[in-house]
């Protein structure tokens, strides 16, 4: 009778024969070193005010895991969101507008939207809404246009509400007409009175100077720095003094924080807050908001612009172990979590191996459950197809641990943990643990 031979089997019987034969230990995996740009707290904060907001009532409770392969996925360092902004927004009073409010653009075509703001005024919104051609345009001359004159576009509040349009009740538009070119204008609205106030909203779509401003990371944890940096830049790549920047932090709980923006010693402008998260869970991310206003050749430049990015109070962590657990057609990969408040958690990573000589990622795995106060674990199950053609060392990338009922990003690190080939090949249940063990200290996340 002749003897098929499995290569897989008899690689697999080798390097378990030696290991038995030298006696030595199996190698456990590992934490990699943290980089700058991870995320992870250095120990679990749980207040009071985490302790019930678990998420949804009915919220699952079941234990979930699944993974796929990797396909074109890679393990890249998250990069924080860059705002980009063309407009601006003021606040006027009815008797501001009735007297005329200046308008500055540094494009021609700018739009213009003036809504009615909610609280303000004795009569409903949509009562107070103020038609284009009852506004008077003045350009910089003096010179006055009336009627709808000087604008190329009218829409009414009605006609907005109409078209399902996503604006608030009462809002109109115009755009100023090409031969106005840009400048300074003064709108007057003769027929706005009352305690109402409005909101002015100038876009220049065909400027070339916007507001830039992005924050040094995308997601952060309670107690962690923000670090935002603002800059004007215009097509082409030129840069310009943002001049006065006045701006506040929101919270999702509606908690305002203002932000003082200062030149530093490498001459940037930046603004920075130590964040506060210690409040009921709601949905929504935190948000900057920020106004600039100078100059550039002559010209009054206005930008408004709202950046958002999100922060989480560590409720859990990963507490540094880790198992390799191999199962009947799955490898599984076991994460210790330190838990501070009941809720549902996830792990998500990227599983890497040699490939041809070289790292690839081979597959990506899932897996959540709720989880009580205390010491508990996840394992991330790659199927055992999604190893087929690999080798180690492996690698689990972009391990993140979120929590699903308030919505955090509580851990990510880019490369997180390094798997020995031995404890890929065993059978069995078998498990190589590494113990619980000091992280290593995080760099600040601004890198």
């Amino acid at each position: 009778m002749q003897t098929t031979f499995n290569p897989n089997t008899v690689r697999a019987f080798l390097l378990l024969s030696a290991s038995l034969m030298t006696g030595s230990a199996l190698a456990a995996p590992r934490f990699l070193a943290a980089k700058a740009g991870d995320l992870a707290a250095p120990q679990v904060v749980a207040p009071p005010s985490m302790q019930a907001s678990a998420g949804a009532p009915d919220q699952s409770r079941e234990a979930v895991s699944l993974s796929w392969a990797a396909g074109a996925d890679v393990a890249a360092a998250p990069q924080a969101f860059v705002a980009h902004s063309r407009e601006y927004y003021t606040e006027v009073s009815a008797d501001e507008l009735a007297a005329g409010v200046s308008i500055h653009t540094t494009a021609p075509r700018a739009l213009v939207r003036i809504q009615p703001l909610a609280g303000t005024g004795e009569a409903p919104r949509e009562k107070l809404a103020i038609h284009p051609q009852s506004l008077v345009l003045s350009n910089a001359a003096g010179k006055a246009f009336a009627f709808g004159a000087g604008m190329e576009m009218l829409v009414t509040a009605d006609k907005l509400n109409k078209a399902d349009m996503p604006f608030a009740e009462g809002t109109s538009a115009f755009r100023l007409s090409q031969e106005l070119g840009a400048g300074t204008f003064k709108v007057t609205a003769a027929d706005a009175h009352g305690a109402a106030r409005y909101l002015i909203n100038v876009v220049e779509p065909d400027s070339k100077l916007a507001l830039t401003m992005q924050t040094d990371a995308s997601h952060y944890l309670h107690g962690q720095q923000l670090v935002v940096l603002p800059e004007l830049v215009e097509q082409g790549g030129a840069r310009h003094p943002a001049g006065k920047l006045d701006g506040h932090v929101t919270s999702p709980g509606g908690r305002s924080f203002p932000i003082a923006f200062k030149a530093e010693p490498d001459g940037r402008l930046r603004a920075r807050l130590t964040l506060d998260a210690d409040e009921a869970p709601q949905p929504g991310l935190w948000e900057v908001h920020a106004t600039a206003n100078t100059r550039v050749r002559g010209q009054t430049v206005l930008r408004s612009v709202r950046l958002a990015f999100g922060v989480a109070m560590p409720v859990a962590r990963l507490d540094g172990s880790a198992a390799v657990v191999n199962q009947p057609g799955s490898v599984g990969v076991r994460l210790g979590v330190d838990v501070g408040a009941a809720g549902r958690y996830e792990a998500r990573g990227l599983l890497y191996g040699m490939v041809d000589g070289s790292m690839k990622p081979l597959g990506v795995a899932h897996a959540a459950q709720w989880m009580e106060p205390g010491r508990q674990s996840l394992v991330l199950q790659y199927s055992a197809s999604l190893l087929s053609g690999a080798t180690g060392p492996f690698e689990v990338r972009d391990l993140n641990l979120l929590d699903q009922g308030r919505m955090g990003v509580l851990q990510r690190q880019q490369r997180a943990l390094s798997i020995d080939e031995r404890d890929i090949v065993r059978t069995g249940a078998h498990a190589a643990t590494a113990q619980p063990q000091e992280r290593p200290k995080l760099p600040p996340v601004n890198g």
